[in-house]
């Protein structure tokens, strides 16, 4: 007989159901500006340009699923050090792994699926301009479309689970000079 295997229940807490609430509305509006943007970028653009920005979304959502996936296999202690020696960006990098879920699931999920959805409808213009009745030119869109945006996080994984630790450190010194710049513009 096999034995039965309990799971501990799990409780949903309100800051859960807070931090939830907070990915939707920040989703929304995130992928309403995007839209936005690259609808107007493509209203009366080139074909060859429109290409480029096709490309240009994959690689953003290639580059922010990287970030996310460095972020959570990055070890917090390398960062430590560097914070004692006052190596700027150290503690930015700190703060990134300590909320590493919550960079993932933004990095991950909100920018790269954004980017994934954004792309799609970039390439349904792109091909909305060049034939709207040539199915077969629709199917190998598509399926470039999804090779290239599978194909590239699955090569951005790898690396960015190897060079975890320079991904993370230059996110942070990018952080770092982000607040100094803010500061000096606040002031």
């Amino acid at each position: 007989m096999h034995k039965r295997v309990k799971f501990k229940k799990v409780k949903i807490r309100k800051q859960s159901i807070r931090t939830l609430s907070i990915i939707i509305l920040t989703t929304f509006f995130i992928a309403m500006m995007f839209s936005y943007i690259f609808e107007v970028l493509l209203g009366d653009v080139p074909l060859l340009a429109a290409f480029f920005m096709l490309i240009v979304i994959i690689l953003i959502g290639i580059l922010f699923d990287g970030i996310g996936n460095a972020v959570v296999s990055a070890d917090e202690t390398t960062f430590h050090s560097m914070a004692a020696q006052k190596v700027k960006g150290a503690k930015e990098s700190i703060m990134l792994i300590r909320n590493a879920p919550m960079v993932a699931n933004l990095f991950n999920d909100v920018i790269g699926d954004i980017a994934g959805i954004i792309s799609g409808s970039t390439a349904a213009a792109i091909i909305l301009a060049l034939n709207p009745k040539t199915v077969l030119f629709s199917i190998v869109m598509s399926g470039f479309v999804a090779a290239l945006t599978v194909g590239g996080k699955a090569i951005g994984k790898g690396f960015a689970i190897e060079r975890s630790r320079y991904i993370v450190y230059y996110v942070g010194v990018f952080i770092y000079y982000m607040k100094r710049l803010l500061r000096k513009n606040k002031n």
